[in-house]
């Protein structure tokens, strides 16, 4: 049975397997199966499989209310080590931009000095 045959369904499916572990590969071109085998191709354990439908309104919505968590605790983090580097970046990319202006300066003295060159 190939996957273009109309008799063929298609499952949307979550796959919970241990970890250090990954799924055989399928007969069929880019497809795996449900056995979970290790990095000596040694079968482990079949993997489990669940319908992607069954997960419920309440549990996607502590996912998202996790993962908004980790987003705030990292963005606060990050603002925080920002404030506080802020004053020594500025400080550092201003020292650079004073140092390429006067190197900059320099140059165009030379090439304006209207003196011939001695020999």
């Amino acid at each position: 049975m190939t996957s273009d045959s109309p008799d063929v369904i298609r499952d949307l499916m979550f796959v919970e397997r241990p970890a250090g572990t990954r799924l055989s590969r399928s007969s069929n071109p880019g497809g795996n199966s449900a056995l979970a085998r290790d990095d000596d191709n040694s079968l482990v354990t079949h993997a489990v499989l669940f319908d992607a439908n069954a997960f419920t309104s309440e549990g996607v919505v502590k996912i998202v209310v996790t993962t908004a968590a980790v987003v705030g605790a990292v963005g606060i983090a990050v603002g925080a080590a920002a404030t506080k580097a802020g004053p020594q970046i500025k400080s550092k990319l201003g020292d650079l931009k004073s140092r390429l202006r006067l190197k900059a300066g320099d140059v165009v003295v030379e090439a304006a000095d209207p003196r011939p060159e001695q020999s």
